[in-house]
């Protein structure tokens, strides 16, 4: 139960939009060619020592040849468990697997490709970027971690 609002929720924290970046801007023709296509990791919600848990943004974006990133999508997360009561730390490898498969297609998708590449160029295409999902398989993809998510790598 949410004490503060007195009511019902169907999760243990309330959801937000830290972390999510705006889609777009629109690209023109002198921005050049995709060069690269990654995803900005950020934090959506602060571990929770009660639950266990945190949660993160995972805003997919295209790099152009002129250095303007598009966010083709903010609406992708994950939300782990830490158990122990630790609080959390990760390995910079740790995260790019969590982070690369809550980017995978649901379940059922039946896509066989790693990325959703052909959603990925539709999405582009919405804001004026023209590239193929061959094309975007074929780029390097980075993984852009934010203060949020820095924080909480572990240096060995």
């Amino acid at each position: 139960m949410d004490t503060v609002n007195q009511s019902w929720s169907a999760l243990p924290f309330p959801v937000e939009d830290s972390g999510r970046l705006p889609l777009g801007p629109e690209a023109s023709p002198s921005d050049g060619t995709v060069v690269a296509l990654g995803v900005v990791c950020d934090g959506r919600t602060p571990w929770d020592e009660s639950n266990g848990q945190l949660s993160f943004a995972l805003n997919e974006y295209v790099e152009l040849e002129s250095g303007k990133r598009v966010v083709l999508c903010n609406e992708r997360g994950v939300t782990v468990g830490v158990r122990g009561g630790a609080s959390p730390d990760f390995t910079a490898s740790e995260l790019h697997e969590l982070f690369s498969t809550a980017l995978l297609p649901n379940e059922g998708e039946g896509s066989e490709k790693p990325l959703p590449y052909e959603w990925l160029a539709e999405l582009a295409a919405r804001h004026n970027v023209d590239v193929t999902p061959e094309e975007l398989e074929a780029l390097p993809y980075h993984f852009d971690f934010r203060p949020a998510v820095n924080a909480l790598v572990r240096r060995d």
